[in-house]
């Protein structure tokens, strides 16, 4: 476990959103979540036209595996309210994750520092069933354009008991991201014809963020307090502002047309 690399960006997944067109030829057996199918009455106002838009107009789609796990459904659930608090327990085992910041209010996010951020909230929450909207704009590298985009994580999640007896969860995530930028397609030229399979890749490292954690401490009790316990890394300071190249001529009366 602590030999793991988990290099995870929640929502660096959303680099993804550069994947448009590679995506659109990737063809699956299961089925596809719509907005007919999402409890979109049951979430916030403000989000439900945002999620209809994604789901019914998808620029990427990646169904997860499906995997089941024994673990304490209660430590499971613990993590998935707060992936800040998951990365610093992955850090204590060793793994290098980037930053995830709790932002007030349900809300969490991820930023480079730079050009790129990424936020992200709970709309639907059920025994079963967990969806994530997200949105923001990422910037992947000098050669790709700024990427806007919107996203859902629908996670759903079984808990129930292997032939061991052990109690167990069962979970498997669906990534849709929408963006309306036409840069993506410029991205899509640049990254080639890998995309789908990179784009499930990061939805499987996304399910082992949250499974792992909670088959470990099952699997060692003694560091359950330790890894629960374990302090998110403060948010990075606000961006110095930029110094002007001109001084400012606010205030200041302008000169007359002969320099005098």
């Amino acid at each position: 476990m602590q030999s793991r690399r988990v290099c995870v960006v929640w929502l660096g997944l959303v680099t993804c959103a550069f994947w448009a067109g590679a995506a659109r030829a990737q063809e699956t057996e299961l089925q596809r979540w719509t907005a007919t199918r999402l409890p979109i009455d049951d979430m916030p106002a403000a989000v439900r036209d945002q999620v209809r838009r994604a789901a019914d107009h998808p620029t990427l789609y990646s169904h997860g595996p499906s995997e089941s796990f024994p673990c304490d459904p209660t430590v499971y659930h613990w993590f998935l309210d707060h992936p800040d608090r998951a990365v610093a327990a992955w850090r204590k085992l060793g793994a290098q994750c980037v930053d995830i910041t709790d932002r007030g209010g349900g809300r969490f996010g991820w930023s480079d520092g730079g050009n790129s951020d990424v936020h992200w909230d709970t709309v639907y929450q059920s025994d079963e069933l967990r969806i994530w909207h997200a949105e923001g704009q990422v910037k992947a590298g000098p050669l790709v354009p700024m990427v806007p985009f919107q996203a859902l994580v629908v996670l759903r999640h079984l808990q129930g008991k292997d032939d061991k007896g052990r109690t167990v969860v069962r979970q498997q995530a669906d990534l849709i991201l929408h963006t309306d930028s036409r840069s993506a397609l410029v991205a899509t030229k640049v990254l080639g014809p890998t995309a789908p399979k990179l784009a499930e890749q990061y939805v499987t490292q996304m399910e082992m963020f949250f499974s792992a954690l909670p088959w470990y401490i099952q699997r060692h009790p003694e560091r359950a307090e330790e890894l629960m316990a374990a302090a998110p890394a403060p948010a990075p300071p606000a961006p110095a502002p930029r110094k002007r190249l001109l001084p400012s001529l606010r205030g200041k009366a302008a000169p007359d047309g002969d320099g005098r």
